[in-house]
């Protein structure tokens, strides 16, 4: 499992901006209640609450393994 877990930069809908610590699941294009404009979309699991969260592509700044 530590061989997928992806590092990324992200800021979320409150502007803050952290470290997160994904494992990638799948990447579609629609809209979701924190998300509510239709964009670019990353399904991963935060391995840190160790749950399913959708990530906004453009709000990714950077990406690392």
């Amino acid at each position: 499992m530590q061989d997928k877990i992806v590092n990324i930069i992200y800021t979320n809908y409150r502007g803050e901006t952290g470290l997160r610590k994904i494992i990638p699941e799948k990447i579609w294009f629609g809209s979701t209640e924190w998300h509510p404009e239709p964009q670019w979309l990353l399904d991963a699991v935060d391995t840190e609450k160790n749950a399913i969260r959708n990530f906004a592509m453009k709000d990714i700044q950077e990406w690392s393994v």
